[in-house]
């Protein structure tokens, strides 16, 4: 038997859409047993557990399936146990934490023949963008550009002094849709306020200039029209910012904010924001301390 575990992920962080994306320290882990007979059996366990399907019709199944067939591998039957910390279609990457899962199951189960790169590609193209699987992969905070149909990408450390915290909703965003409100045309005055904040993040992190990080984070692609599904986003943000506590993201395509701050949240500020997002209708919250993991893929035998 094999366990395999992928970190979440969030992606854009602010200024850098469809390129940046950070590993965080929540889980998707399987447990595999290989089977004589060609079924497919999986458990599911935390979020998702109520809702997920149980058998082939699982995205970790599929995954599996499809890599199966383009390599050539000789199919088998396959008992899972999933144990899941990721908040499903909040923005923190369970799709891609699944796939990934997937990918690196069929790898260990044939001999580890597919690279790192090689499994980039196959997940990405089965979650259809590199942000979050790459980071999924091999952790860090990770810059993720194409050229073609190659996938290329940088890996750099985190901030220790910088606190995240995850406010997630209880309600659930569609990628897909929250694509579609987006613009299909850009000012050029928008995309060079883009390109100028992610080219400055990167230096900032390269630098590990924590005040330069946090000067670069604004968006004019994203977050202006995304931030208008998610009610809260720009009162909390505001709230932040005079307070100079920090800065607030929307976690990929949301329904979950990433609060990226100076210094540890106090019980005050908890709950300023618990009201601020309470006041435009949203209760059911959950506010969670995460921290970046430096490591992607983990697999072991057990």
């Amino acid at each position: 038997m094999i366990e395999v575990s992928v970190p979440a992920t969030t992606a854009n962080l602010g200024c850098g859409f469809d390129v940046l994306g950070m590993a965080l320290d929540l889980f998707y882990t399987v447990r595999v047993q290989p089977l004589r007979k060609n079924q497919y059996l999986i458990r599911n366990r935390g979020e998702g557990e109520h809702y997920l399907p149980e058998d082939d019709r699982n995205l970790f199944f599929k995954t599996v399936k499809k890599i199966t067939k383009i390599k050539n591998f000789p199919e088998q039957g396959l008992e899972v146990e999933a144990i899941n910390q990721i908040p499903v279609c909040r923005g923190l990457g369970s799709s891609a934490a699944c796939i990934t899962a997937a990918v690196v199951t069929v790898n260990e189960l044939n001999g580890r023949v597919l690279s790192i790169q090689d499994m980039i590609h196959f997940a990405t193209q089965i979650e259809g963008h590199p942000d979050n699987v790459i980071p999924a992969i091999v952790g860090g905070l990770t810059v993720a550009m194409k050229n073609n149909k190659q996938i290329y990408y940088q890996k750099f450390p985190f901030f220790d002094s910088i606190h995240l915290i995850a406010c997630i909703p209880g309600y659930t965003l569609s990628t897909e849709e929250m694509r579609k409100i987006l613009p299909s045309e850009y000012s050029r005055e928008n995309v060079i306020f883009n390109l100028s904040r992610i080219a400055y993040l990167i230096g900032a992190v390269c630098r590990q200039d924590r005040e330069g990080f946090f000067t670069a984070l604004d968006d004019a692609i994203h977050q202006p029209f995304r931030g208008q599904k998610i009610p809260g986003f720009f009162e909390v943000r505001e709230y932040l910012h005079q307070t100079e506590k920090g800065e607030a993201v929307i976690s990929g395509s949301g329904s979950t904010i990433l609060l990226m701050l100076r210094e540890p949240i106090t019980s005050f500020d908890e709950a300023q924001i618990r009201e601020l997002f309470a006041q435009k209708g949203t209760r059911d919250l959950i506010i969670k301390k995460v921290n970046w993991e430096s490591q992607g893929i983990r697999v072991k035998q057990i």
